[in-house]
Parts: structure tokens; sequence; C-alpha cells
């Protein structure tokens, strides 16, 4: 396919999807019904020149990434993104996952929170994530992101204070527990080998004794440090907040607050 075809093709997909819809927070949106060029730049870390020269056609090197970033943005079935896929010079992911997708209700409501907040699907994949989020831990709106892997990178060992302990210990018990009861799950099966292959996760994984957790189990009030530079200049204690709208398990709707309600998210 021509690259002026394709350039054709993505603006009128750019054109036809919702902001409200966007995974991240879409920067001054407004009262928009289209999302512009220089929001797909924003959202996808590169210069509105370097996304521009995408949809104008220019036969540039355009990483895996990008397109990934793109594909999920936009929302764009397999078909859409295997073509996008092909036509910059890439691969078709060989095992595409159906993303899950919140309704623009609860979207509206994750971007009104004034702490953390975002949704992830049953892989712990980020479908979602408001303006604080993205302040705070900018990982959660990179393309790709996702939270288990994230909290076992030495990133996250930074961030999440007394991380064996507080983090490590009962993320894996959730870990452990969705692993079991969505064995069908391809994408949260990669999840749990790259966890178990981050540097000394396999002896943790072995040798802890999973807390008592049922599938209704998903917040846990036990406070836990966090360090946010933006916030304080040491780790405040934080509370963190799991749902499962209207029982829908296939999204998980997470909100970190801070304990102290003195503090607050810039």
């Amino acid at each position: 396919m021509r690259r002026e075809d394709l350039g054709r093709m993505l603006r009128g997909w750019r054109r036809a999807r919702d902001p409200r819809l966007i995974p991240a927070p879409v920067p001054s949106r407004g009262h928009r019904t289209y999302l512009t060029q220089l929001d797909m730049a924003l959202l996808l870390g590169v210069s509105e020149r370097w996304y521009r020269a995408l949809e104008k056609g220019e036969d540039r090197r355009y990483g895996a990434e990008m397109i990934a970033g793109i594909v999920r943005i936009l929302d764009l079935d397999a078909r859409q993104a295997a073509v996008l896929f092909r036509g910059t010079g890439h691969r078709p992911p060989q095992h595409p996952q159906t993303a899950a997708r919140p309704s623009p209700a609860l979207l509206e409501l994750m971007h009104q929170q004034r702490c953390v907040s975002y949704l992830a699907d049953q892989a712990w994949d980020v479908v979602g994530a408001n303006a604080i989020a993205a302040r705070h831990c900018p990982w959660l709106v990179r393309p790709g992101a996702n939270v288990m892997t994230w909290a076992f990178s030495p990133e996250a060992r930074y961030q999440l204070r007394d991380w064996e302990r507080s983090w490590a210990a009962p993320l894996l018990d959730r870990l452990r527990l969705a692993w079991q009861r969505w064995p069908d799950n391809d994408r949260l099966d990669e999840v749990v080998r790259a966890v178990r292959g981050a540097p000394g996760v396999r002896e943790l994984w072995d040798t802890h004794a999973p807390a008592r957790l049922s599938d209704d189990d998903l917040s846990d009030d036990a406070p836990r440090p966090v360090y946010f530079p933006l916030v304080a200049p040491d780790p405040i204690d934080v509370r963190v907040t799991a749902l499962a709208p209207y029982d829908d398990r296939s999204l998980r709707w997470v909100m970190i607050s801070a304990v102290d309600p003195g503090v607050t998210f810039p």
C-alpha cells in the first residue's frame, strides 16, 4: 500500500475517534469531537512534525512502539492494526488481544478523580489513566503500559518503598489468583512469565505463602509508602482502592490516594 493512502486512512481513523474514549488524558481537548495531530503527538510522546509526516505519507522509519501506541489510542480493530503495521514496515502482533472497552461514563469518572486513577484489564494492561496519574506516574500512559510488569521493574522498586513486603507480596497474590482464574488469557500468561523472569521474583513466587484473598478482595486498606517527588520530599502513605464496575471483571478501576487527607496531588 502506498504511504499516501495509508496516511489518508489514518487521518480518517483519527478524526472519527471520540476524545472521551481516549485511554490517556487529552491535552486541552475542550469540547472538540475529534483528535488533532498535536493531540496524537503528545499522547505518543513524539513531535507534531513527526506524527504529521506519517499522515502525509512520508517514507520514514516509524518505530513499532509508536505504531502500537496509535493502535491503542485509536482503538483500531485487528484488520486496521494489521494494515497500519504492514504499511509502516512492521509485522503485525501474532496474538492480538481484544482490549477491554471502558464506557464513556466510566472514563469521565476516572478523569474527574483528584488522585492517581487508572483502568486496567484482566492482564493488568492499562486502558485508561487520568491527568494526575500521567503527571505522577508517567509510565501509566506509555504505549503498552502494564501495571504488573512495571511494579517489578527497577524503576518501581525505587518509587514503591518497602517494596518486597508492602508491594511485591500482595501484588504477586493478585497476579497468581488472576492467573488461576483465567487460564485461557494468553496475555495474562505473558505477563506472569515476564514478572517471574524479573530479578529476584522467581524466589518470591516460589517461596511466598499467598494471603487469603477472594475474587472480591480487590482493594487493600493497608497503608503503603510511595515516593511522589512532586507531592512531598519524603515518601507518603497511600491507600489503594480497586473497583470492578458493575461486577465486570474484565476491568479494574484503581485509585491511589494519600492516607493523610492534608496531602494533595498537584
